[in-house]
């Protein structure tokens, strides 16, 4: 479902009780204008809004052109009004449902992202959309929770950091430096380093096999600046350094801080990235490419500030240039493919909020990817714990591991996370456990038994 395009879809076998009751019902709905059921969505969760839309035709019916805009609470300034209020060149009319359900979705998508203290907000996340289309998305834990209406690490309930929520971003390789200058020009983010273990696509990580099995090519951390400069524990290239305050304009770009990290960002392709790149992601005989396009810089003449000591709860997911058949090019899309759950895959590109499976996704439920979702399965019912629910050691894990795989493929003939196991099968035999650190083929040979 696109919210902003009025796909809102009516599941098959709801419905009315009967006629009369429906026409009663879309009466007394229709004496509550627009605008008023604009600002009771601003306040609701999507669920809510969901449900209520299916109560009566009467929102299915075009948004009407009203001079009454819904106040915003807290005595902020309304809302924008939709450009698309008016069906021009054809297109379809915007209809209550859509824009209620768009209204209920923004504003709880600003509460996820304020609450994540990311530098990132509503505002700038729109200015995201004037990049070109297929440019990058936001999607992940964020999404699920602006789509849920909830937070999480909310009322003593503290997450790893401290109540923060990771903000997940996906974006195509030729739209990474466009995105990063948008993070650090209309949002309050800086870099502060390449993750290695990020969905398993490092030669540090465990799971080496996983990263030559992904459309990701690498996952940048990002935090947000004003984070960074009050930070208590900072540390800055090995010195201990007093924390700075916001100055009085509250713009952290107008601290010492930030003076330094531009500098830093300066030289942070020769002194860190190039080594990173070349010694940890960089692996030809496992098809994981380098090319300067993977370059972590910005477009043409913007700043890249960047502190290896800092701290931030943004991921910036870069695709590769193309898959692994060489043929298509990766879009923001093809990276959500990775995603088990169907939940995770609910996104937003700065102008359309993209919801997968809407009336599970508003249920607070999810499916799982069928084939994987058989393999699970078939894998719960072969699994034997060892004896006496003993601790295995890595190889015996591994073999133990194996064994009930063989068995589920006996069981599901055919699955794309085979396709793992038969390349690694198909890799030089240098099986050696004790040198998982620094050879590779090692690696995804251990994560494949």
């Amino acid at each position: 479902m696109e919210a902003e395009d009025g796909a809102f879809v009516v599941p098959s076998g709801v419905g009315e009780s009967t006629a009369g009751a429906a026409a009663a019902m879309t009466v007394l709905l229709g004496t509550v204008p627009d605008c008023a059921w604009e600002n009771v969505a601003s306040f609701a969760a999507p669920s809510d809004c969901y449900n209520i839309a299916l109560a009566s035709k009467r929102f299915f019916r075009p948004v009407s052109i009203s001079s009454d805009a819904p106040e915003r609470r807290g005595g902020q300034k309304p809302r924008r009004k939709s450009k698309r209020l008016k069906s021009a060149g054809g297109a379809p009319p915007l209809l209550l449902a859509t824009r209620m359900l768009r209204v209920s979705l923004e504003h709880n998508l600003e509460r996820v992202l304020e609450h994540s203290r990311s530098g990132i907000t509503l505002e700038s996340l729109k200015k995201l959309g004037e990049l070109p289309e297929g440019s990058a998305v936001i999607a992940g834990s964020t999404m699920v929770q602006a789509c849920l209406g909830v937070l999480w690490g909310e009322g003593g309930e503290k997450t790893y950091r401290d109540g923060k929520s990771d903000v997940d971003i996906f974006c195509s390789a030729k739209a990474a430096p466009a995105v990063r200058s948008w993070l650090v020009e209309k949002s309050d983010c800086m870099f502060v380093g390449l993750r290695d273990s990020g969905y398993e696509c490092g030669a540090t990580s465990d799971k080496m096999l996983y990263a030559v099995d992904t459309n990701i090519h690498h996952v940048e951390h990002w935090g947000s600046i004003s984070e960074n400069v009050v930070r208590k524990d900072y540390y800055g290239y090995g010195k201990k350094a007093e924390p700075e305050s916001l100055p009085p304009d509250g713009n952290a770009k107008n601290t010492a801080y930030y003076k330094k990290v531009i500098g830093y960002g300066k030289q942070c392709q020769r002194t860190y990235i190039d080594w990173k790149v070349e010694n940890v992601f960089h692996s030809s005989d496992l098809g994981i490419d380098q090319n300067k396009a993977y370059d972590v810089k910005p477009k043409s003449g913007g700043d890249l500030p960047f502190d290896f000591h800092g701290d931030g709860n943004i991921d910036l997911v870069v695709g590769r240039l193309k898959d692994k058949s060489g043929d298509k090019k990766i879009a923001p899309s093809d990276l959500l493919s990775d995603f088990d759950l169907e939940i995770c895959k609910c996104s937003f590109d700065g102008k359309k909020f993209h919801i997968a499976d809407p009336h599970n996704t508003f249920s607070g439920k999810t499916q799982m990817e069928p084939k994987r979702r058989a393999v699970v399965s078939s894998y719960a019912n072969h699994f034997s714990p060892p004896a006496n629910n003993k601790y295995m050691d890595g190889d015996v894990a591994a073999f133990h591991t194996s064994a009930v795989i063989r068995k589920v493929r006996v069981d599901i003939p055919s699955s794309p996370f085979y396709g793992r196991l038969d390349f690694a099968a198909s890799l030089p035999n240098r099986y050696n456990p004790q040198d998982l650190l620094h050879d590779r083929i090692t690696r995804v040979k251990y994560g494949a038994s």
